[in-house]
């Protein structure tokens, strides 16, 4: 079964170096999650039944920091030309403060339930994405165009030579 070619990793590197990626974006976010919490309101912040702005705010911080590790991750040639940039942040900005959340202060079953149930009718939801998601993705856009703006277009083109394979190039960058 082959990876579908928007999810292929960079070329030259190994399954390690792929996985090293996914694991320091991980602890990126961690850091920035519950850095920020503990900076400005304390850990206990992060907490089942505490006001939502704290966990906003730290879902920023979480954001900036795991966009800002895939991208220059991506600089770098490492993980994947499409997975740096959305699959992988999106995920791992999804996952891991509900992880801590729940490792840190336990389950917390009904909040889940709430959630689940009618989530289409619940604002509050689209803004808890919006706050994990748009900082990082605003901050990675800038990192990489400042990055290939930086390098020009020779350079750049370089780089796709070097880091993507000849099928990706293909049909996501050639004209």
């Amino acid at each position: 079964m082959n990876v579908p070619l928007g999810l292929a990793p960079f070329t030259g590197q190994s399954r390690t170096e792929h996985a090293l990626v996914l694991v320091g974006g991980a602890l990126a976010c961690l850091l920035g999650y519950v850095g920020a919490a503990a900076a400005f309101f304390g850990l206990a912040a992060l907490g089942h039944g505490e006001p939502v702005g704290p966990q906003r705010i730290a879902g920023v911080f979480a954001s900036l920091a795991c966009w800002g590790f895939y991208a220059l991750a991506f600089v770098r040639g490492k993980g994947g030309p499409v997975t740096d940039v959305l699959a992988y942040p999106l995920a791992t900005v999804t996952v891991v403060p509900f992880a801590f959340r729940w490792t840190a202060f336990g389950p917390a079953w009904d909040a889940l339930a709430d959630r689940v149930g009618f989530f289409l009718l619940r604002p509050a939801l689209f803004v808890d994405a919006a706050a994990h998601v748009v900082p990082g993705l605003v901050l990675c856009a800038g990192v990489l165009t400042a990055w290939a703006s930086l390098l020009g277009e020779e350079a750049v083109a370089a780089w796709q030579r070097e880091h993507l394979s000849e099928s990706f190039r293909a049909a996501f960058v050639d004209e």
